[in-house]
């Protein structure tokens, strides 16, 4: 399996991945993996760590993924730690969650959209981490409840609110239960060790109903967000806003990404609430 991914990247390099050639065969080579792997999925790799994939979700499940995070993360996730994956889509950092805390941890991934979340479920079952990975198919915001989902297949960029201008023509719009993650720490008296973030432009509603929690586990609670600045509009957010909760969380924002302003440009933040390890620590 590996020795035919490796000759088919060979090719493609050779060929050009967007030649007519390449597209040509993409679709053989795409049943050709499918059939090989079988209900165990084929073998990749996500930043030097195996895992078991569906060959179909090959293109979301990058080989190298923001390795600035994944490295940071790599070092400061400790085994048996509890740790929740907002927007877990189909499961590129829930896998790597499962694989650091080991049998002893907790992973909750959290995945609205009802494709996503199919696929999150199958790399969750062919890893055998069934017992301690748990998929809610539900969106995260301030307040629980039913909101508009704008999907697209199993996309990432999938969203609430609003179509995602950049796949807006290919998604379809559909009804998803929204809960909170204080509602949810609280009914399952859960005290999560690490929070990441990944909503699309909703990050700060995703906080702004985690007051309590956050609150409650002050210096305990590592936080990691996606900042999507460009969407925070769609949300009802303004910098101005987000500064202020912010503020009410005494947080420290440190990038992880390297951009300047990380309240101005995409990229990943930790938010230090007084215990987090620094970035680079």
């Amino acid at each position: 399996m590996r020795t035919l991914q490796k000759v088919a990247r060979h090719a493609a390099g050779i060929a050009g991945i967007e030649s007519p050639l390449v597209r040509a065969a993409r679709p053989v080579y795409q049943r050709t993996l499918t059939w090989l792997g079988g209900d165990r999925g084929i073998p990749w790799v996500i930043n030097g760590n195996p895992f078991r994939i569906d060959a179909s979700q090959r293109h979301r499940m990058g080989e190298v993924y923001d390795p600035r995070v994944a490295a940071y993360l790599s070092a400061n996730v400790q085994p048996g730690s509890t740790c929740l994956d907002v927007g877990a889509n189909v499961g590129v950092y829930a896998l790597q969650f499962a694989h650091w805390t080991g049998p002893a941890g907790r992973v909750v991934a959290f995945e609205p959209n009802p494709i996503a979340a199919i696929a999150l479920e199958n790399h969750i079952r062919m890893n055998g981490f069934g017992g301690h990975v748990q998929v809610i198919q539900a969106a995260v915001a301030e307040r629980s409840g039913t909101r508009t989902f704008h999907m697209a297949d199993a996309d990432g960029m999938s969203r609430l609110g609003a179509p995602n201008p950049e796949i807006a023509q290919l998604t379809q719009a559909v009804e998803v239960m929204v809960t909170t993650l204080d509602e949810y720490c609280a009914a399952e008296r859960t005290s999560p060790d690490w929070l990441l973030i990944d909503v699309e432009g909703f990050e700060f509603s995703v906080l702004a109903g985690a007051r309590e929690t956050i609150a409650r586990l002050r210096g305990t609670l590592n936080v990691i967000v996606e900042m999507h600045p460009d969407a925070w509009s769609v949300a009802g957010w303004t910098r101005e806003m987000a500064q202020a909760l912010l503020d009410s969380f005494g947080a420290e924002v440190v990038s992880l990404s390297g951009h300047a302003d990380p309240l101005a440009e995409w990229g990943h933040v930790l938010l230090r609430t007084g215990g987090s390890p620094r970035a680079g620590d």
